[in-house]
Formats: C-alpha cells, sequence, structure tokens
C-alpha cells in the first residue's frame, strides 16, 4: 500500500466550516436537534458525499456515511464521533472525529485506493446529551443498549424524542432497528482532542487511549435546622450548609489526599431556604467519582458514607445520600491500543498511553466490535468551554494517524 496523506488545510477548513453553525460570543450553541444542529449535519453529509459515500441516517438519527471495500462479505471498519456540543462549548469536542473520518475517506478517494474492508465514517446523535437529558443515545441504539428511560423522553420544553428526531430525519418508534449485529463492524475508531491537560503539558501530539473510565453520581442531602441568621447562637446552630461544606472538602480529598479513585467532583449544590439571614436548613449536592476501575468507584461509595456518617454526628444534622447512574468503565484492549501506537510511529508521531477521563460514543460501541480511540492535546486541557482549541498541526497529525490506523486495521484485522 502505498503512503499517502491527509491534505491537512482541508481538514481544518472543514473544522473551521462546522464551527460556524451555532457559533456565538458566549461559545458553540449546535445544541443536538437544534436548527444550528441540523445545519451542522447536512454540512457534514455533503462533505461525506463529495467523498464518494453512500449516505444514510438510521432511525436513531445517526448519519451513516459508506465506501464499498474490494473484498465482498467483510464487515466494515467505522470511524467517527458526535457534531452536537454542550451549551457554551467548543468547536472540536466530536467535530474532530467527524472531520478527521471524513478527511481520510476523501483521501483513499483522491489518492483511487479501495481498502479491502468497506470503510464507515459515522456521526452519533445526541452523545453530549443536553437534550432530554440521555446521552450517547445514537451510540446506545446502534449499540443495543437503550433503556427503558430512552422510550420516549419530553426535552425541557416539552416537545418528545419522536418530535425531534423526525426533525434530522430518525424515526425513534423505530429505534430497535438501528441496532447493528456484531458482525457487521470489524473495529471501531474514535479521534478525539484529550479534554485534558497530559498531552499538552507533556508535548506529546498523540495519546493512546487505555480506557475510558467508568462514573459514578450521587446526589445527597444535607437536613439542618433553618434558624433565625441573627439571633441564633454559634453553638446552637446545626447549619446545614456547614456540614455540607465539610462533605465536600471530604469528596474532593478522596481523589486529591486519599487517591481512592482518580477524580472525584462536587459539581452542583442547592441550598434552601437559599437567603442571606436565614442559616441553610437542607443543602442538596451533586457529585460523581470517576476511574478505570469498578472497585475504585465502590471504595468512593463507601468512604462517601464513611464521611457523611461522621459529620452527622458531628454537626447533629442528617443525610441521606441518593445513589444514582453507575456507568461501566471500557477498558480497551491492548491488541488495539498496539494498533494505534504502530500507526502513530508510523507516521512518525511520538506517543503515549493516557486514559479518558470523559464518556465517548466509542464505549457504547464497544460493546459490540472492536474500539480504539486516539487522542491530540488539548490547549491548555480546556474542553467544554469556549476557549477550547487544538491546533491545526494537533488536528493534521491526529487525523493522519487515524488514515494510518485506518489502512493498518484493513490489513490485519
Amino acid at each position: 500500500m502505498p503512503r499517502i496523506r491527509i491534505d491537512a488545510a482541508r481538514l481544518n477548513r472543514s473544522l473551521d466550516e462546522l464551527g460556524r453553525f451555532g457559533e456565538t460570543p458566549e461559545g458553540m450553541q449546535r445544541i443536538a436537534f437544534s436548527p444550528a444542529d441540523i445545519q451542522g449535519r447536512e454540512y457534514t453529509i455533503g462533505l461525506m458525499r463529495q467523498a464518494g459515500m453512500e449516505v444514510r441516517i438510521d432511525p436513531a438519527g445517526n448519519i451513516i456515511g459508506r465506501r464499498p471495500g474490494s473484498e465482498p462479505g467483510l464487515p466494515a471498519i467505522a470511524m467517527g464521533s458526535h457534531t452536537d456540543t454542550v451549551p457554551s462549548g467548543g468547536k472540536y469536542d466530536g467535530a474532530l472525529g467527524v472531520m478527521g473520518a471524513v478527511e481520510c475517506v476523501q483521501t483513499l478517494t483522491d489518492s483511487n485506493i479501495a481498502l479491502r474492508h468497506p470503510v464507515e465514517a459515522l456521526v452519533f446523535t445526541n452523545e453530549e446529551g443536553t437534550s432530554f437529558h440521555r446521552w450517547l443515545i445514537g451510540s446506545r441504539a446502534m449499540a443495543g443498549l437503550l433503556e427503558a428511560e430512552d422510550r420516549d423522553p419530553v426535552d425541557d420544553v416539552g416537545v418528545t424524542l419522536t418530535t425531534r428526531m423526525a426533525d434530522i430525519g430518525g424515526d425513534w418508534p423505530r429505534a430497535a432497528e438501528a441496532t447493528r449485529r456484531t458482525d457487521e463492524l470489524a473495529a471501531y475508531f474514535e479521534l478525539h482532542i484529550e479534554q485534558g491537560p497530559t498531552l499538552h503539558q507533556s508535548g506529546t501530539p498523540i495519546g493512546v487511549v487505555t480506557g475510558i473510565t467508568g462514573r459514578a453520581t450521587f446526589e445527597v442531602e444535607i437536613i439542618g435546622t433553618a434558624n433565625h441568621a441573627g439571633t441564633t447562637p454559634m453553638t446552637h446552630r446545626h447549619d446545614a450548609m456547614v456540614s455540607a461544606s465539610k462533605l465536600v472538602l471530604a469528596i474532593n480529598k478522596m481523589a486529591a489526599d486519599l487517591e481512592i479513585c482518580r477524580v472525584s467532583t462536587v459539581g452542583s449544590i442547592e441550598a434552601h431556604p437559599n437567603a442571606v439571614n436565614v442559616i441553610p436548613g437542607t443543602v442538596k449536592i451533586g457529585l460523581e467519582f470517576r476511574d478505570l476501575s469498578m472497585d475504585a468507584l465502590a471504595a468512593g461509595e463507601k468512604e462517601l458514607r464513611r464521611a457523611a456518617a461522621q459529620i452527622c454526628q458531628e454537626d447533629g444534622v442528617r443525610m441521606e445520600i441518593y445513589r444514582h447512574r453507575f456507568t461501566n468503565s471500557v477498558p480497551i484492549e491492548n491488541e488495539m491500543q498496539d494498533l494505534v501506537e504502530a500507526a502513530s510511529n508510523q507516521a512518525g508521531l511520538a506517543n503515549m498511553r493516557v486514559p479518558s477521563g470523559a464518556g465517548h460514543d466509542a464505549q457504547a460501541i464497544a460493546t459490540i466490535t472492536k474500539m480504539a480511540m486516539l487522542f491530540v492535546p488539548s490547549t491548555d486541557g480546556i474542553s467544554h468551554a469556549p476557549q477550547e482549541y487544538s491546533t491545526p498541526e494537533d488536528c493534521a497529525n491526529g487525523t493522519q494517524v487515524l488514515l494510518e490506523l485506518l489502512m493498518l486495521a484493513d490489513d490485519r484485522l
């Protein structure tokens, strides 16, 4: 197979053009099912067709561009990601994986090279989960992982998923028909920005992803006693906010000092009655733990309950801990990590192995086929924010490695 190179200028031009859909001074607003999302999807479909792909939209709204292979009967090698963004997000999360996949196919077409396997470029629906608060909708549908709560949820303005899905060419009542058989795909590859600082700080151009971390989420309600802020002595208070603050620090310590899990975060807090002249009677916090080890997540829950019990005893408050969703971690097979490393070496680019602290469509698709991911640096580790940025050189490097990976997989799988 002759050595071929992607067109870096064309790749970065497509990223810029896609980034105009939903762009605002406050960041990207290309929320799933929004007019900007629909425009971005139509733009991507146009690029797929230019690259010689046959394009279809499955009942879950996933866009599937397909280029035939030279050997009949072989399963497809798929690449892709998502084009929806979080509110006030960045231009590279998800978009790079999609534009990189399309650029790889366009490069093969330009070079008149036919791979043995068919190649698919995928755009998954509503990866971020902002709409309907149900994430990985498209990839979970493709993997046969939909749950009862996914049947027909309603968004924040009262519109059903069935209605929204029709707007993008899907047919949600037939979502089960989006499920792919395990023999349809030989492998799935996802190029992504790291969304963390490791590659940027080390100056390493390519990250070989070792796995996608599991996630455990909880809500804790701290119940104290509301009382007058001016007349209640400090020694007679059962201040739910003070107790909540102690718990927040304990949760931070679990990862920062005790290293029970990789990261621990309190991301939401709600006080009642939320008045400056009233001692808070109740406080609710939302928190999560993430780690590649599910045992570490279980240990985090155990320490959470121990710390809460201790604070209750010391402060004379009560705490109710509500255990919400546990998302399983997804280790990536050593064989697939080695394949990404070989592709990076073939492109002449240094690499290092890193875990993914964020969730991705790849974790759903991993249940039906072999999967690998590769990262490129995020400047200063920023993501899900308007300042999210990966340099044109890094985007091109990642796409070149994706192309090398595709061709290695075509030969070896």
